[in-house]
């Protein structure tokens, strides 16, 4: 009788890893020339864009990076007109880059270090022009998304935890604060999310506690919908990316308190769309890491740089196939 209960223990986890497909790989791909944590990355026409963050050295930087994955090179295109700062955002729109917020100084809660400037980049000019401020406060570590051509930002920390959401309109240039319903998730730091299959899928982040929470969103109507949680604890400054069929939730932070600091993961974790199921993936070749980037190109995501349990700030990139 026992191992008749033991085979159908087996046979339900094996169904179970089945239902989200084989179990990705990881591959190693060419590190940054310079360590960054705290960046932020978009796709524009192939290639891959990391910008700001803080070095090996805890400098923030203003660069911007481009990262090709056909030749599986990286290619320095200098400093730009923005503050140097960590936790910005960069996104791509109307085949350009639009980049800004974010945080600028190493002292904490510094009034003036919540950056609100946004800009746009034109890759084929390799010309930056500043456009309408942010008109919200929660600029530190907001999450961006473009759909139909508007970019939404979610999110985000100011003088405390937020769940606002603002519009911009690149073809009018306009700001639009999207009053809250109710029904969104619950306002966060740390929160992430990816667009999969035509869908936003948002969630996770701490507020005073840490947040299992995983929505399906839609920003046009602001309507959110809740899903499965992620398994286990939840985690804050995780990367996050993902395909037509699943979203990937890389590494991150369960906070413990100012005593303990919790946790930094080394896992990672995949979430399938179309079934509402996660599963673990196992161990991530960089070991815990938090603060990394994550993003997808032609169909595969792409994660790395970030810092380690100690601090360490890495320039690693791996790709998961």
């Amino acid at each position: 009788m026992r191992n008749y209960i033991s085979i159908i223990v087996l046979a339900a986890l094996l169904c179970g890893c089945q239902k989200s497909g084989i179990t990705p790989t990881i591959r190693t791909c060419a590190s940054m020339p310079e360590s960054r944590a705290s960046a932020c990355a978009c796709v524009l026409d192939g290639k891959a864009y990391v910008f700001g963050g803080r070095d090996a050295s805890g400098n923030f930087r203003n660069n911007l990076w481009a990262y090709d994955p056909a030749s599986d090179t990286w290619t320095d295109l200098g400093s730009t007109p923005l503050k140097a700062r960590v936790n910005a955002t960069i996104t791509a729109a109307g085949g350009r880059l639009y980049a800004g917020l974010g945080y600028s100084s190493a002292e904490a809660y510094l009034d003036t270090a919540y950056m609100k400037d946004w800009w746009t980049y034109s890759p084929a000019t390799a010309q930056w022009t500043q456009l309408t401020d942010f008109p919200c406060a929660n600029t530190v570590a907001a999450s961006s998304f473009t759909l139909d051509g508007d970019i939404y930002i979610l999110y985000g920390f100011g003088h405390g935890f937020t769940n606002d959401i603002c519009r911009y309109d690149i073809n009018t240039g306009t700001w639009t604060y999207i009053d809250d319903n109710s029904e969104r998730a619950s306002a966060n730091f740390g929160g992430r999310g990816a667009i999969c299959d035509r869908r936003l899928f948002f969630g996770l982040g701490f507020n005073t506690h840490n947040l299992t929470q995983w929505y399906e969103a839609d920003l046009q109507s602001d309507t959110w919908q809740k899903k499965r949680p992620i398994p286990g604890k939840g985690r804050e400054f995780a990367a996050c990316a993902a395909t037509d069929e699943y979203v990937y939730v890389m590494g991150g932070r369960y906070f413990g308190g100012d005593m303990s600091g919790g946790e930094v993961f080394d896992t990672y974790l995949r979430y399938s769309a179309h079934d509402d199921q996660w599963t673990s993936c196992g161990a991530m070749p960089c070991g815990r890491a938090e603060n990394q980037v994550a993003f997808c190109l032609n169909g595969k995501v792409y994660f790395g740089l970030g810092e380690d349990e100690t601090g360490k700030v890495h320039n690693t990139l791996y790709c998961i196939e």
